[in-house]
């Protein structure tokens, strides 16, 4: 038997504050609606949007390429890493759950986002370097942060 283990760490579970089931996909199973799994995997494997040979993700974009540009002196990385960077804890803006106050948690959390978001600009791009980037105060961002742009 081979056991190819999950990219979240299931050990990181010890670590929830209302644990609700003895392994993280039986928690999800008994903590997380059906809607919120839909939603999850829009974070996961979120839209992307290419708009003048950059690349987006569109929930972070507002279509001012023309003025991003002039902002950044047509320099495309740093166009797309301003655009693109977001703190992790922004994930979290509305969550009342003591957890997003663990860094373990969120340091897990974050790696499973970069993991994810790598897949799905190779899965798009796969003639591109693309990178996603974990960083601390990435653009001006607070704290633990996310960004992706191309090399």
């Amino acid at each position: 038997m081979i056991f190819h283990s999950s990219i979240a760490n299931n050990q990181i579970l010890n670590k929830f504050n209302n644990i609700m089931g003895i392994t993280l996909m039986n928690n999800a199973s008994n903590t997380c609606t059906i809607e919120q799994h839909i939603s999850v995997a829009s974070v996961l494997w979120p839209e992307i949007i290419e708009d003048e040979d950059c690349i987006f993700v569109s929930q972070f974009y507002n279509g001012n390429i023309s003025g991003l540009r002039q902002q950044f002196n047509n320099d495309r990385r740093k166009v797309e890493m301003f655009v693109n960077s977001w703190s992790i804890g922004d994930f979290f803006l509305m969550s009342s759950d003591i957890s997003v106050q663990n860094e373990e948690i969120i340091d897990e959390f974050a790696k499973i986002l970069q993991f994810f978001w790598n897949l799905r600009v190779k899965e798009l791009f796969p003639d591109r370097e693309i990178i996603v980037e974990l960083g601390i105060e990435i653009m001006g961002e607070l704290g633990l942060t996310i960004t992706m742009y191309q090399a």
